[in-house]
């Protein structure tokens, strides 16, 4: 009988194991998709400004990129409104 219960508790242990290892991938897969689509936003923002008259440089600095790889793109969003206020990040 006790073999039946540590049988029983290592398959459920198996199992949370691996609802939790597959909720911790979707987690890192999302977080993944949000930092590369930032990183191309920013470099196709300052691509795509020397063709067009608005001005939006945004330079590719350590600060700019952290902030685009950290934050997606709402990150993004942030150093758009931060260049059109004109307030430059290091």
């Amino acid at each position: 009988m006790v073999e039946l219960i540590v049988s029983f508790g290592s398959i459920l242990l198996a199992i949370v194991f691996f609802v939790a290892a597959f909720l911790i991938l979707k987690i890192l897969k999302n977080i993944l998709a949000n930092t590369v689509l930032g990183v191309i936003a920013l470099l196709a923002i300052n691509f795509l400004s020397q063709y067009t008259g608005a001005g939006l440089n945004i330079p590719l600095t350590l600060a700019t990129v952290a902030v685009s790889a950290i934050l997606g793109l709402a990150g993004v969003g942030i150093l758009l409104i931060l260049a059109v206020a004109g307030i430059k990040l290091p």
